[in-house]
């Protein structure tokens, strides 16, 4: 039974400097579902290539991520010796994910927020937004909010 497939991001160093993104896609679709390959050059003054390394994005499961590491790594190939390792996560995708949770963590305590604010006016005495409650009192459950009485209508404030 084949584990479950994750997205990985792999480092592959060493490449020699005729290698394309479609050669390291077909080495590496044996293996996962290759999603993204992105080959960067390093040059000298000159414009000499120096160093070639790519990252590649695969959907892999566990055991056949150690079968490519054991099988590729530190193999020759197109002229380089290939230095495979998990890359470490993309700036750009941990932002995109942070910008998401922080979405989802913005829009959710709204809807919490306002079911727990209801439950706490109830406790304090609100019948159909009749407040029932003496002026100065606490609102349970909302640290730094009061029953006041402004206009001769009772509401809770936050202070």
């Amino acid at each position: 039974m084949e584990g479950k497939k994750i997205l990985k991001r792999l480092y592959v160093g060493g490449l020699g400097h005729t290698v394309s993104e479609g050669e390291l896609q077909e080495r590496f679709s044996k293996f996962g579902e290759v999603t993204n390959v992105e080959i960067l050059t390093r040059k000298d003054e000159q414009g000499n290539p120096m160093k070639s390394f790519a990252y590649i994005n695969i959907s892999i499961s566990e055991s056949d991520l150690k079968k490519c590491m054991s099988i590729l790594n530190k193999t020759k190939w197109k002229g380089g010796t290939l230095q495979i390792e998990l890359a470490k996560e993309s700036f750009l995708h941990r932002l995109a994910q942070e910008r998401e949770a922080a979405k989802l963590k913005k829009e959710q305590p709204h809807a919490d927020s306002k079911a727990n604010l209801m439950e706490s006016l109830k406790k304090a005495g609100v019948v159909d937004f009749h407040m029932k409650a003496v002026p100065g009192t606490e609102v349970p459950d909302h640290k730094n909010w009061l029953v006041s009485n402004i206009w001769k209508t009772f509401f809770a404030v936050k202070f």
